[in-house]
């Protein structure tokens, strides 16, 4: 385990502090290359095939899809004009007339000509609208893709659990036997077999909570491609060794305006300026021409018909439309600088915390573990050698699991972390590929 989280935080902070362009954030995260995800040989799937199965089983992808196909539909309808209009008109038909011999036919078409910019705002404010819609995709799908991380991680660390709390009650069940072999040597007293006993006891219980804890974490990680298994089983591979990652960590002031909330606040404004260009160019409203053919019954007669329309704008020119809009994209002006503070403060604070975890993590791994590992080893012997005291052991072997459950909670908060940093900055950050 040594090194293992100084290789995750490495790849992290390569892939942070990397050049990377706005362009190449927010992608679908989800590989649907494949055709088939296979387990590896033992059944143990790692986190490439259970992504691979979300990206071909779980619906909300294919929702996403459809959502977007929907906003293509609207842009295409925002490039259509509208439909002509045919009139008919019959004028001096009256009820003593004979026939229709008196009257005068009319017949026309009409259609109206936005001259004034409406086509091309209205077309423009539904680009935008469907950039909202694709971006919005992008982020729900990178939201799947970051539960189905932490929920694969949750169930690495139940499975862990549930190992170091068999390991536990191996151990606890070891010192049992020991020390009844000892009582019947005489070198062990009742009271140290009934603490014994209530240490395998603990053992057992805990032990059994950690079944129960894999089962529900592997229903829960299942049930994003639609199964409910409890018994599907993961593993987390391990990267090639790097050395002293700690020092690649580099200023990410320049990944800021390609953060999840900055890049909303850019579309929002976006769409409002769309909206108000549309108010502006509807202030101006659209032209009727008409055309058409009239029939004098009377005299036996034909003429043409020519007309114009243009509704005259006196009262209503979008005024408080205009008005509204100006102000709310002022409002998202000063929104988005705060946010841009807050966001670099975030992020930094985020990474700042990954780095004391890993330091953290790192102190248990290679100090405190090894030490408390040493010292139970070495009261083992003594104990049995009748040196020390059952209750020293007993201290010894409690201090050895909380350490070795404290490290695996510290890869599982590494890990949420890491989720948290992707989540801020749109970058998949693959630790467990080779």
């Amino acid at each position: 385990m040594k090194g293992y989280v100084y290789r995750l935080l490495t790849v992290g902070i390569i892939i942070i502090s990397g050049s990377v362009g706005a362009a190449e954030r927010w992608q679908i995260p989800f590989d649907t290359s494949t055709v088939g995800t296979q387990p590896e040989a033992d059944g143990v799937y790692g986190l490439a095939e259970v992504m691979r199965l979300v990206a071909l089983q779980n619906p909300t992808l294919k929702a996403l899809e459809y959502r977007q196909e929907a906003a293509r539909g609207l842009l295409k309808q925002a490039g259509l004009w509208s439909n002509p209009e045919l009139g008919l008109e019959a004028e001096e038909v009256g009820w003593d007339a004979p026939g229709l011999e008196e009257s005068e036919l009319s017949i026309s078409l009409s259609q109206d000509f936005e001259f004034f910019g409406q086509r091309g705002a209205r077309k423009a404010l539904a680009r935008s609208q469907n950039d909202n819609v694709h971006l919005q995709a992008r982020l729900a799908a990178f939201d799947l893709y970051f539960e189905t991380k932490a929920r694969f991680y949750a169930l690495v660390h139940a499975q862990q659990q549930l190992e170091l709390a068999q390991r536990s009650m191996e151990l606890a069940e070891q010192i049992v036997d020991n020390i009844k072999f000892r009582i019947e040597k005489g070198a062990a007293l009742q009271s140290e077999l009934l603490l014994a006993d209530l240490e395998y006891q603990r053992a057992q219980l805990a032990l059994e909570q950690a079944q129960q804890e894999v089962s529900s974490a592997s229903v829960v990680l299942t049930a994003l491609w639609g199964d409910s298994s409890a018994s599907f089983s993961v593993s987390a591979n391990t990267e090639p060794d790097f050395q002293d990652a700690l020092n690649s960590v580099a200023s990410l002031e320049s990944q800021l305006d390609s953060t999840r909330s900055l890049l909303q606040l850019e579309q929002e404004t976006g769409i409002l300026r769309a909206e108000a260009s549309l108010a502006a160019a509807e202030a101006r409203p659209p032209i009727t021409l008409s055309g058409g053919f009239k029939r004098l019954e009377g005299t036996n007669s034909n003429s043409l018909l020519l007309g114009i329309s243009l509704p005259l704008p006196l009262f209503n020119r979008n005024q408080g439309t205009r008005e509204r809009l100006e102000s709310e994209m002022r409002a998202l002006e000063y929104t988005t600088k705060q946010t841009r503070v807050e966001t670099r403060a975030a992020l930094q604070s985020q990474v700042f915390r990954l780095r004391q975890l890993v330091q953290r993590h790192d102190r248990l791994d290679s100090l405190l573990l090894p030490t408390a590992e040493n010292a139970y080893s070495t009261l083992q012997d003594a104990y049995e050698a009748g040196r020390v005291p059952y209750t020293q052991l007993l201290e010894a072997e409690r201090s050895l699991n909380e350490l070795r459950f404290e490290h695996n909670n510290m890869l599982l908060q590494i890990h949420t972390q890491v989720i948290e940093i992707e989540r801020v900055t749109g970058i998949t950050i693959r630790i467990d590929e080779e």
